[in-house]
C-alpha cells in the first residue's frame, strides 16, 4: 500500500469524508464518538463513519450500535484495507499509539492520535520524527486547548500579556505510577497554550500515603511566571487555570471533573461570570467537540493540524523531566525538543 491509497479527494468532490475509528473503549465512547456524531449532525453529508475496530469485538461491536454506523472490526489494518479511509481517528490506548500513529503516518492517512505521543520519550520522539519525514497531516488530541471557556477567558484578554499564571488539577483515588506523565501532562500543555514554551522550571515533590504530589514552578521563555499544582488524591476532583495581569485577573474552571465557569475580574469589579448552560454534554464543554470541529475544518480546507506532534512533545518531555525520582529538581532551563531524555 502507498500514502496514495489514503490521499484526500479532489477539493470539488462533495461526497462524504470517510473516517474510520481506532479504539472503542471509554474515552472513546463518551467523547470523541459523541463528537463526530455530533459534527455530523452539524455538517450534514459531510462524514461518514466507515468502520471502528478494537482488540476487544464486543467493544467495537457495542460502539457500531450505540453510534449508528460503520462496521465493526478487531484489526486495524484490516479496516483500512476494507474501508480505504480518507482520514482517522486514532484512540488506541498508551501502549500502542505510537505504532498506530506511525502507521497511519507512513500510508499518508490524515489523523487525530490520543495523547501521549508515546509510552516513552524514545517513542514520541519517533512519531515526531516520522511526521517530520512524511509530512504527514497529524493533529494530537489536547482537548484542554480547545476547552470553550478557557478560550472565551483568553479572548477576553485579548492580546494582553499576562505576567503570572498557575493551574491546580486535582482528583480522587488516582494512585498510578505515572499519573504526571500521562494526565498531568493535559495541565503542563494547557499553560504552554496560555503562556508559551517554558524557558526554566523547578519541581518540588512530596509523598502523601504513598503516592506522589507535584509542585512545578515554570518561567515561560517570555518572562511569565507560573505555578502547576498536580495532587491526585486529594478527595476531589477539580481543574483550574488562573491568568494574572496589569488591573485583569481571569479564573477559569475547567469542566473536565466539575461545573464550568470562568470569570474576569478589571479596575477591581467582576466584569465576566460566565458558566456552561445546565445540560450540556461533556464532550461539548471540555472542548473535544470543538477539538474534532478543528480537526475536520482543517482537513476539508487544508490548514495545518494543531496542535501537532511536534507543538505536544515538550509538554511531555517537561513532564517526564519533572517525574524522575528525586524528590526535588532545582531550576533548570527545559532542554530543546530532541535533545532531552536520550535514555528514556
Amino acid at each position: 500500500m502507498c500514502s496514495q491509497l489514503f490521499s484526500l479527494r479532489d477539493p470539488g468532490d462533495r461526497t462524504a469524508i470517510k473516517v474510520c475509528i481506532i479504539g472503542a473503549g471509554g474515552h472513546s465512547r463518551a467523547c470523541h464518538l459523541p463528537a463526530l456524531q455530533l459534527y455530523q449532525a452539524r455538517h450534514p453529508g459531510c462524514v461518514e463513519l466507515a468502520g471502528i475496530a478494537d482488540r476487544n469485538r464486543a467493544l467495537a461491536e457495542a460502539a457500531v450500535e450505540t453510534f449508528g454506523s460503520g462496521r465493526a472490526y478487531t484489526d486495524f489494518e484490516a479496516m483500512l484495507q476494507a474501508e480505504h479511509p480518507d482520514a482517522c481517528l486514532a484512540l488506541a490506548s498508551v501502549d500502542h499509539n505510537a505504532r498506530v500513529a506511525i502507521r497511519l503516518m507512513e500510508l499518508g492517512l490524515p489523523a487525530l492520535i490520543e495523547k501521549p505521543l508515546g509510552a516513552t520519550m524514545a517513542e514520541a520522539r519517533r512519531v515526531v520524527a516520522v511526521a517530520e519525514r512524511t509530512g504527514a497531516r497529524v493533529m494530537v488530541s489536547m482537548n484542554r486547548r480547545f476547552d470553550p471557556l478557557l478560550n472565551a477567558a483568553l479572548a477576553w484578554i485579548d492580546g494582553r500579556p499576562p505576567s503570572y499564571v498557575r493551574a491546580s488539577m486535582l482528583r480522587h483515588d488516582r494512585r498510578e505510577d505515572r499519573f504526571l506523565e500521562l494526565t498531568g501532562v493535559h495541565v503542563v500543555d494547557a499553560l504552554r497554550k496560555i503562556a508559551g514554551d517554558v524557558r526554566s522550571w523547578r519541581a518540588e515533590k512530596s509523598t502523601v500515603e504513598g503516592t506522589r504530589w507535584t509542585q512545578i514552578g515554570a518561567v515561560f521563555e517570555n518572562g511569565i511566571r507560573g505555578l502547576i499544582d498536580l495532587m491526585p488524591t486529594v478527595g476531589s476532583c477539580a481543574e483550574t487555570y488562573e491568568i494574572f495581569g496589569a488591573d485583569y485577573r481571569a479564573e477559569i474552571q475547567c469542566s473536565e471533573m466539575s461545573a464550568s465557569r470562568w470569570r474576569g475580574w478589571e479596575a477591581g469589579r467582576l466584569v465576566c461570570d460566565e458558566s456552561t448552560a445546565a445540560g450540556t454534554p461533556a464532550y461539548v464543554s471540555n472542548g473535544t467537540a470543538a477539538e474534532t470541529e478543528a480537526f475536520f475544518g482543517s482537513l476539508l480546507e487544508g490548514r495545518s493540524f494543531y496542535p501537532s506532534p511536534t507543538d505536544v512533545l515538550s509538554s511531555m518531555e517537561l513532564c517526564h523531566l519533572v517525574g524522575k525520582d528525586d524528590e526535588t529538581c532545582g531550576w533548570q532551563a527545559h532542554p530543546p525538543i530532541g535533545t532531552s531524555l536520550a535514555g528514556l
